[in-house]
């Protein structure tokens, strides 16, 4: 594969709704907004073949795609804010009364920085780059991503808590649309954490697809405009999701009973300022002290328990390989019913789902390829979890934020690398039902009275760990811009580090596309082991 830099960007250019507001609002984004605040941006990159009259080296496709771009903002209108942190002043009068390392956003100025739009070109053909659907579900089910450079497609824009420390003038969202020497196109979308989750992500890149669709094809306005309202319509109230948390503004101390409960939940809490902590990275200080209280304040607070990350057990420094693991609904199905068959008899009950089997299924093979079979060490599964359904009532559809937590599932490294798929799947799905609307509120109420929402992390990598996401049923690859069908391939933002596994759905085939990242020996194990396909034959 030609690995040669031959992508060259066009123009850049900062973009606004084309219905501007005429006053100004300030909004707190919500307790679990902060908490992710220092997460990596939520972003992905949509590959798609030439459509037949169209070539994406014209002017004119993608000027289509930055009219819908705008116009999608019009229902997003704090995706052009100001991204902050919020002052004393900013929180007068709520139910949480911290400000510290809580962000805000303000929106409808003049100042506003507005949404940065890339346009690149790509000199080579597309299928020098990615492999194609078809390859994909056949002779490259198993295909090394390493070298698809994702800094080639995905805005180089630094976008606003990139570091905690940076976000004056900076945007909070940013887009790329790359056309390819076949006359084929990529288009990309990276946003700062704080503001979305993949969920979201998917919802605004939906109803940007939705808005493209008539321009491409006059006919197809009516059909699109009928879509379009069938999808949830976009919410941005992060104080609906706060009201959960049931603070009351007028008691003074924190309701011990119910921290307790929420401590209690299988969820890390790793402490980024533990400078101390073996093997701790340098780099990491300057971003902890953005949102650190003034030195006199911290003298005085009693931080919440902690633990020190495990520095020691991931080396940042070791080659990692990213492979695309395609796996189909038949062999997904197989997972499920042997994970059912062999579940433990005090996991009988638990309704283990096809993901909570391939989970299963892959953490093993992690841990087999990590040679972790120390019954006296732990290893760990961290688990993205979104909380729009978790809560009672729900969040709606559309709400537009990031309602996540990260829960883990843990065993022995004997256990996790020689257990059943039964034993695995059963204790993924016996974690996540842990976090139901009591759960979720009262761990709303802990991280309301944190000193710092970014100083706790509930995930980790490296040899230990895997972190799962999963963008399953959120028709990734049916995002559809201008009548073309499937994407070609969709690769979710994903820096190469040790222990990154993410999942998601093709289309409507059941088959499920798994991007993992090992340490490169790990995977090269990994990908030897023959148990890989045990559910492939027959």
């Amino acid at each position: 594969m030609n690995t040669t830099r031959e992508c060259r960007v066009q123009s850049i250019k900062r973009v606004f709704p084309t219905k501007r507001l005429n006053n100004v609002i300030t909004t707190r984004l919500s307790i679990l907004d902060a908490t992710v605040a220092r997460f990596a941006a939520c972003g992905a990159i949509w590959f798609y073949d030439k459509v037949e009259g169209l070539d994406a080296n014209d002017f004119a496709p993608f000027a289509c795609l930055q009219l819908a771009l705008e116009e999608t903002l019009n229902d997003y209108p704090h995706y052009i804010g100001q991204l902050q942190w919020a002052t004393r002043q900013h929180v007068e009068g709520a139910d949480n009364p911290r400000h510290v390392g809580r962000p805000i956003v303000t929106y409808g100025s003049s100042d506003d920085p507005g949404v940065e739009l890339v346009i690149a070109q790509d000199s080579r053909e597309l299928s020098a780059i990615v492999p194609s659907t078809m390859e994909r579900a056949t002779s490259k089910r198993i295909w090394n991503a390493s070298n698809l450079r994702q800094s080639d497609y995905l805005p180089p824009t630094k976008l606003a808590f990139s570091n905690l420390a940076e976000y004056r003038g900076l945007p909070g969202v940013s887009a790329q649309l790359t056309a390819f020497k076949c006359g084929g196109f990529a288009v990309s979308l990276k946003i700062t954490h704080c503001l979305s989750d993949a969920t979201c992500l998917l919802q605004f890149i939906h109803a940007w697809a939705s808005r493209s669709r008539p321009l491409f094809h006059a006919d197809y306005a009516g059909k699109s405009a009928a879509e379009s309202d069938m999808r949830p319509r976009a919410l941005f109230d992060p104080q609906m999701l706060d009201a959960h948390a049931n603070l009351d503004p007028q008691v003074t101390e924190p309701d011990s009973e119910r921290i307790q409960r929420a401590r209690s939940l299988p969820m890390h809490r790793f402490d980024w300022w533990a400078t101390n902590a073996p093997g701790y990275p340098s780099w990491a200080t300057a971003s902890s002290n953005a949102t650190k209280p003034a030195p006199e304040e911290l003298l005085q607070t009693q931080l919440s328990p902690s633990t020190d990350p495990p520095w020691t057990t991931w080396d940042l420094g070791a080659t990692v390989t990213h492979m695309q693991i395609r796996f189909s609904a038949t062999e997904v199905g197989k997972m499920k019913i042997a994970a059912m068959n062999s579940l433990p008899s005090n996991l009988r009950g638990q309704i283990v789902s096809r993901q909570d089997a391939l989970l299963a299924h892959l953490w093993i093979l992690v841990n087999r390829a990590r040679q972790l079979e120390n019954p006296n060490e732990q290893v760990y599964l961290d688990i993205s979890l979104g909380l729009r359904s978790r809560v009672s009532p729900p969040l709606p559809d559309g709400f537009v934020g990031s309602p996540i937590l990260l829960a883990y599932v843990t065993k022995s490294g004997a256990d996790a690398a020689t257990g059943t798929i039964g034993a695995i799947a059963g204790a993924i799905r016996q974690t996540v039902s842990q976090f139901d609307a009591h759960a979720v509120s009262d761990y709303l109420y802990d991280a309301a009275h944190e000193v710092s929402p970014q100083r706790l992390w509930q995930a980790f990598l490296g040899s230990r760990h895997v972190l799962a996401t999963s963008w399953v049923r959120a028709q990734t690859y049916e995002v559809d811009f201008c009548n073309a069908g499937l994407a070609r391939y969709v690769q979710a933002q994903m820096p190469l580090m040790d222990g990154l596994l993410q999942l998601m759905d093709v289309g409507a085939t059941g088959d499920f596309d798994v991007s993992l990242a090992l340490e490169r020996e790990t995977m090269e194990r990994l990908l030897r082991d023959p148990m890989l396909r045990a559910y492939d034959e027959p």
